[in-house]
């Protein structure tokens, strides 16, 4: 199975694949393929985990 994740753009709000679980918890900035922001996973309003389940970084985090 392809391990992967959609976090969703903190500019544009729209959801994309990363297909390496590995850059999930690292700290590098992902790029939208949309509209261009790099942003940190932590900095998503919401992702979408491989297996189907809905966190919230930004809850997780205790950032706002």
């Amino acid at each position: 199975m392809v391990k992967h994740f959609e976090p969703s753009c903190p500019k544009c709000s729209r959801r994309f694949h990363v297909h390496h679980e590995d850059l999930r918890h690292a700290h590098v900035k992902l790029l939208c393929p949309y509209c261009g922001e790099q942003f940190f996973v932590d900095q998503s309003a919401s992702v979408v985990e491989y297996d189907g389940t809905l966190s919230n970084p930004r809850q997780e985090s205790g950032s706002k």
